[in-house]
């Protein structure tokens, strides 16, 4: 028997693709089980086993267990001819299996696609072709009788198929099964034994892969209400999340076969294969943005029907921002991934049953305004992690009261985390999470070994809500305790001496994450940086570390990157004499800034005298110190510059950075180098620069 080709499609007007390979031999495999308990139960029954008839009915009472394919993404209904998916959100497709094909040949002729055979047809077409087989061999009868038999076919009675004999090769043909005139305006179409060669883009890659190692929950970002539109010719995430895994896939399995080839030539023995990374998507914009919500109803009905293109970008993308700017809405989204992330957890663990038990690890990757959602989601985490919630009214506002003496807080379980929302403690404290009507207790299961947010504006988002100050406070504390001003958690210890205490340069303000990398492209007008919110609040801008260049293999930075940053130093070097008459008037204007300073330091007590109040600018240096930011994990460091190519001008890769990152070969490889098992991950410190400054 031919084996059978198992397909799938989503529509009625789409054609038929097959599935890979691997997942037909085993809906075969298990299709092959149930023949052999059909056939005992027939053989116990006296009934005829090999009848056509009797197979394709009792086909029809098909009790076959479930199939996990593609890789676990997906499950293979055969009882009722549907394949459903485990991780995205799509619907449910058509699946069935056939032998025989009606082959349509397309205008080139060069061309052709294949429709399936229903199942009843198959088998009599089957029957028909092994028949004529059987005449036309040494021992046969001939193929006289044959060539005048036909077979109307179930799913359309009104054809019929013949055997046709083309010079000793046997051929079947479908015709309609009256006649027009003569035989003039008769349509015949070939029939084709079998599916044929195929390969289906990705599988053999994968197959070579070990099991997997690492899953990533992916967060999209704003503007996907538009990006999944059939008239929009964008990828969607999870279209981009597809291409991403086979690249990867792509990616380990040639490093592996180069790995496999030196090992030949040094007489060693050859690695195992490397293992695999699985992409889960994590998609928001439906379930908050769904056509029958009122809040898409009101912004229909108030939208002008003039210049539709430029007002759908308004409402699909910049309102995504808008909306999670309301604590109403950012609450439902937050509420919204952090359900469907528990949710995947748990279909992930039983697809892959064994994942922790060996090992395997989840991450997060959060893009655009996936990285904001993904930073709050990991604030409400750490925040329930460093509170007894069973001792903490819901209804309460969560902040720290600075005034309060003494201080007794430790600088990592610092209680500054999310707001309930309650104007008047967020606009004195401000917060560096979300603010919210109501406190979450609900959080995702899992503490993410990686954390990496891509082309994120969270920096933007920390300065709205007033988080540079409350890291300052932190360090503040952080600070203290180590001067022994603070009384730390051991009393008996010796506090360590004033003077021999080095400042705390950044803040100690850290996510509960393995580690945690914002990486941006220096063109991407959304991107925004993070680490100078962790540096003092008076350091100025010309003191910034500036973000280290993306090196993923630890290579460092290319050349033409080099040579650009020579170019920079040598346009500075020949630009002094500009730059003394900068400074001069650098130094007057931050002379009145300090006059300004000094008389808005004192102001009026409550009994009419003068009081002196304390100034939180930072007027230190910070330059040459050693710096590493706790927020970072593994990596000293935070921010993250992709390297520009040769030929980059940075207007015109404007327009396409937002978008570019899941395709960007550096990020990429990155996130191969952090997922792989059993290493060491941590990027040397002379990736792309020094982490001091």
């Amino acid at each position: 028997m031919l084996p059978r080709i198992w397909l799938t499609r989503a529509k009625d007007s789409d054609v038929w693709k097959p599935l890979r390979k691997i997942d037909c031999k085993a809906l075969n495999e298990s299709r092959g089980k149930f023949i052999m308990v059909l056939l005992v139960y027939h053989l116990s029954e006296c009934l005829i086993l090999f009848s056509p008839l009797v197979l394709s009915t009792n086909f029809m009472y098909w009790l076959g267990e479930e199939i996990l394919i593609e890789g676990g993404r997906a499950i293979a209904d055969p009882k009722n001819g549907t394949m459903r998916f485990n991780f995205v959100s799509r619907p449910e497709t058509k699946l069935m299996s056939a032998t025989w094909f009606i082959k349509e040949e397309k205008k080139n002729q060069k061309e052709f696609i294949l429709h399936p055979l229903p199942e009843a047809d198959s088998w009599q077409v089957e029957l028909l072709y092994q028949n004529a087989v059987r005449a036309s061999s040494s021992l046969g009868e001939g193929l006289d009788d044959i060539l005048k038999k036909e077979v109307i076919l179930e799913s359309e009675p009104n054809c019929r198929v013949s055997v046709v004999n083309n010079g000793g090769l046997l051929s079947m043909r479908k015709r309609p099964l009256k006649s027009s005139f003569l035989g003039f305006g008769e349509v015949q179409v070939s029939l084709q034994r079998g599916y044929g060669q195929y390969t289906i883009e990705g599988e053999d890659d994968e197959n070579a892969l070990g099991d997997i190692t690492h899953a990533i929950f992916v967060i999209h970002g704003i503007g996907e209400a538009m990006w999944n539109r059939e008239e929009v010719r964008t990828m969607s995430m999870v279209e981009e999340l597809d291409l991403l895994r086979m690249t990867v896939n792509k990616k380990k399995i040639m490093a592996w076969r180069d790995e496999c080839k030196k090992c030949e030539k040094q007489k060693r023995s050859l690695p195992p294969p490397p293992n695999r990374i699985e992409f889960l998507p994590i998609e928001w914009y439906d379930k908050v943005r769904s056509p029958n919500h009122s809040l898409v109803t009101s912004l229909t009905a108030v939208t002008l029907n003039s210049i539709p293109a430029l007002r759908s970008i308004a409402n699909d993308v910049i309102f995504d921002v808008l909306m999670y700017l309301t604590p109403e809405f950012c609450e439902a989204i937050l509420e919204c991934v952090t359900a469907q992330i528990v949710e995947l957890f748990s279909t992930f663990q039983r697809v892959n049953p064994l994942f922790i038990a060996s090992g395997g690890k989840f991450s997060i990757i959060g893009h655009s305004l996936g990285s904001v959602i993904a930073w709050d989601i990991l604030s409400i985490l750490k925040d329930n992690a460093d509170r007894d919630i069973s001792k903490v009214d819901v209804n309460d506002a969560i902040y720290l009261d600075v005034s309060a003496s003494p201080i007794r807080v430790r600088a990592a379980e610092h209680p500054l985390g999310y707001h309930a929302l309650d104007a008047e403690n967020v606009r004195k404290h401000g917060t560096w999470g979300p603010c919210l009507p109501k406190k979450m207790l609900t959080t995702i299961p899992f503490t993410p070994d990686l954390m990496i947010f891509l082309g994120s504006p969270i920096g933007l988002f920390l300065t709205l809500r007033g988080a540079h100050p409350i890291f300052d406070e932190m360090r503040a504390i952080a600070e203290a305790e180590r001067a022994g001003l603070i009384p730390c958690d051991n009393e008996e210890a010796e506090p360590p001496r004033v003077f021999n205490v080095s400042p705390i340069i950044c803040s100690p303000f850290s996510l509960p994450a393995g580690a945690v990398y914002n990486i941006f492209h220096p063109s991407d007008p959304v991107a925004y940086r993070i680490e100078p919110l962790l540096l003092p609040e008076g350091v100025g801008a010309h003191e910034f570390p500036p973000p280290l260049f993306l090196s993923p293999d630890g290579r460092g930075v290319r050349l033409h990157v080099k040579a650009r940053q020579v170019g920079d130093q040598l346009f500075k070097q020949f630009g002094s004499l500009s730059y003394l008459f900068d400074k001069s008037i650098e130094n007057a204007v931050a002379a009145t800034a300090d006059a300004d300073a000094a008389r808005n330091r004192a102001t009026l007590g409550t009994d009419g005298k003068e009081k002196a109040t304390e100034r939180r600018s930072f007027s230190g240096c910070i330059k040459g110190r050693e710096c590493s930011f706790r927020l970072g994990g593994r990596s000293a460091r935070i921010d993250f510059q992709i390297q520009p190519g040769v030929i980059d001008n940075e207007y015109i890769s404007a327009v396409t950075a937002h978008s570019s990152y899941f395709s960007n070969d550096d990020i990429i490889d990155f996130i191969i180098f952090n997922t792989r098992p059993n290493e060491d991950k941590l990027l040397p410190s002379s990736v792309g620069g020094s982490s001091s400054f």
